[in-house]
């Protein structure tokens, strides 16, 4: 009974390191990933486009392990569900704005029209990562700013880390290995001891 209590407990320990050991975490979707979000503040500027019905929106962007800051575009409507999902948008280049409307960004909505296109206004939320969108007195919708990984270089570098960390892992379960069946040993040994009639033949 002992015996068979090790060996599950052997099992055990191999499946919780194949499942949370080094492997494991090396091969986790963020890892050597660079996460990008707004800088703060983010800047914001938005023109809208009467041929396409839609908003241009203007952001600075800062990204994890730099210290630069990067301007970046993109259209709002095709790119709402990319967003939503922590996805990169499609960036644009962000000097082309000949031919679009200036659509004011203010910190708090306003009871004062403002200058713009039929009154559209928006308002960025105090965390700089968001923004609404108004009509004179009325919300018309929440946009996020982009919010999402970048993986360049992640699966090379954790294809040339594998080795190394199945070798760790491999450490690990070998140690549990070599204490489960020295522990086997013993209670062998005792048992034997204990059973002055073991290994005799009737």
């Amino acid at each position: 009974m002992k015996k068979h209590g090790l060996c599950v407990l052997l099992l055990l320990v191999c499946q919780a390191v194949l499942l949370s050991g080094c492997t494991s975490e090396l091969w986790e979707k963020e890892r050597f990933a660079r996460y990008h979000c707004p800088a703060n503040p983010p800047n914001l500027r938005l023109f809208y486009s009467e041929p396409s019905q839609d908003m241009l929106a203007e952001y600075d962007e800062a990204s994890q392990g730099t210290a630069a800051v990067r301007r970046r575009a993109y259209w709002l409507e095709p790119n709402a569900p990319a967003i939503a999902a922590g996805s990169q948008p499609r960036f644009v280049g962000s000097t082309n704005t000949q031919g679009l409307v200036a659509v004011p960004v203010t910190d708090l909505p306003t009871n004062t029209p403002l200058a713009g296109y039929q009154g559209l206004y928006a308002v960025v939320s105090t965390n700089g990562q968001s923004f609404v969108l108004w009509s004179g007195q009325q919300q018309l919708a929440f946009y996020g700013l982009p919010l999402y990984f970048t993986t360049s270089g992640q699966r090379v570098k954790q294809v040339l880390l594998t080795p190394f960390a199945v070798a760790a892992d491999a450490t690990v379960i070998g140690g549990c290995v070599a204490l489960v069946g020295g522990s086997l040993v013993v209670i062998a040994a005792c048992e034997s001891e204990s059973n002055p009639f073991a290994g005799r033949r009737h």
